[in-house]
């Protein structure tokens, strides 16, 4: 027999399981989708129930947007922190495990970059920039792009930002995450290749 929750948990858990049917929702029918009878439904509450955690489904379309945003953040992290030479053999690997830790996050962030008249299209497309960049800083230093101008550089990292990016919604989505390691690792090849090329 479980013990009971205290009230802090139970306003823990139940808020848990809005946020989860949000994520829910936006990954099978995009921001658009959140109505608060739907996520109460979902979430195994009351519809007043969802008022006492958010005050719009606005301000958990933001929480749900920014938690996507910081996921893609701590993948950049890790990806900048490992030094490499060869981000196409590293770097798919390391996006497939993210993606499978909370693959609907992805699809969140896929969501929310596609719905360019929602809210917080700005939050998860300012997101990407930053990945952009970092990723950029980081392609900047191989070897191989020694010899890239910056505007070489910086059209790579966003090849490489949508690569990732399909990879992780892939996998996400309960691809043989292998098989998409091996496919993304020759696209970031292709775009590496070409942009030591130049």
């Amino acid at each position: 027999m479980t013990a009971p929750r205290s009230r802090a948990e139970q306003k823990r858990h139940t808020r848990a399981l809005i946020v989860d049917a949000g994520r829910r929702t936006v990954a099978s029918r995009g921001f658009s989708g959140l109505v608060v009878r739907e996520l109460a439904r979902e979430a195994g509450i009351v519809p007043t129930a969802f008022y006492r955690h958010f005050d719009s489904v606005e301000e958990l379309a933001t929480e749900l947007a920014g938690a996507a945003a910081d996921a893609l953040a701590a993948l950049v992290d890790t990806l900048v922190s490992i030094p490499t030479q060869d981000p196409a053999s590293d770097w798919p690997r390391q996006a497939s495990t993210q993606a499978a830790e909370n693959p609907q996050t992805w699809s969140v962030l896929a969501r929310g970059l596609v719905d360019t008249a929602g809210p917080d299209h700005r939050v998860l497309s300012a997101a990407v920039d930053t990945a952009r960049r970092r990723l950029g800083i980081t392609l900047g230093r191989l070897e191989s792009l020694s010899g890239a101008d910056g505007a070489v550089v910086d059209v790579t990292a966003d090849l490489v930002v949508v690569v990732l990016v399909r990879h992780l919604m892939d996998v996400a989505a309960g691809q043989d995450a292998r098989t998409l390691d091996g496919e993304c690792a020759a696209r970031l090849r292709v775009v590496l290749a070409g942009a030591a090329a130049q």
